[in-house]
């Protein structure tokens, strides 16, 4: 098995670098953006790269590369396939629903090994970093952050990707003069599945309990925003009140 995928509008800037093949990149050699992760017999790690064309333009990259990282699927019960596989195959998946994810650059998944290389989300910020700098920001600026945030979500799960791993720092927002753009990272644990609507009450409840820190209120207006309604009925009163005891439980386990 191997899958391989470069973006046209960067193999240019990829040859320059020598970058333009499986054992070229797996070969880089730089400092690690985090440190690698470590576990399983293999390992997983991602380098941050600023390269600049011959003309003098500048663009930041992120490079992820994976050994032993493996999930089973029914055509590989046994060996499992790399998990940037899926990653990659969601996003692009994603693309046709208007769902904002990196761009790919580079891409090839063998057996066990495989690398993934993505735009930078350039003016970008993860939502938890957000909050944090803007905590003093006034609320109709968080409630179009938060808006931007219920309906990009909301995208994902319509073209029925459940993420699994929805955390605040996986939820990237561009927020300029109360105009919001936001785009979602990490699928390395989602799938595409016919039960999203039964299964996305899961990530809605991962994200609430990543997110006591914020009012009550602003958590009940990115339920409306998700749900698309001004005010909320009985069953979907039902559904919030599940997600926040869900949540509690979660707090009260840590």
């Amino acid at each position: 098995m191997t899958k391989q995928f470069t973006a046209p509008q960067h193999l240019a800037l990829l040859n320059q670098y020598q970058l333009t093949d499986f054992e070229q990149i797996w070969a880089y050699k730089g400092d690690w953006f985090e440190p690698p992760n470590r576990e399983r017999g293999g390992w997983s790690g991602v380098n941050f790269l600023t390269l600049q064309s011959e003309s003098g333009a500048k663009q930041a990259f992120y490079l992820k590369r994976q050994q032993g990282f493996t999930r089973r699927t029914l055509a590989h019960p046994v060996a499992g396939e790399p998990t940037f596989l899926r990653e990659y195959k969601v996003m692009q998946y994603l693309q046709p629903y208007g769902v904002s994810t990196p761009q790919t650059v580079f891409f090839v998944a063998k057996s066990q090994e495989a690398i993934l290389m993505t735009e930078a989300l350039t003016g970008y910020i993860a939502w938890d970093e957000w909050w944090k700098v803007h905590a003093q920001a006034g609320n109709l600026r968080k409630k179009n952050v938060i808006s931007a945030i219920a309906k990009m979500i909301k995208k994902m799960h319509q073209a029925g990707v459940q993420h699994r791993s929805l955390y605040p720092k996986h939820l990237f927002v561009n927020e300029n003069e109360g105009n919001a753009k936001v785009a979602i990272i990490d699928f390395e644990k989602s799938r595409i599945t016919p039960w999203i609507a039964i299964l996305k009450i899961s990530d809605l409840i991962t994200l609430n309990y990543r997110t006591l820190d914020i009012s009550r209120t602003q958590r009940l207006y990115f339920f409306k925003q998700y749900l698309g309604v001004s005010r909320l009925n009985a069953w979907q009163k039902r559904i919030c009140c599940y997600i926040h005891q869900q949540s509690l439980k979660k707090s009260s386990r840590k």
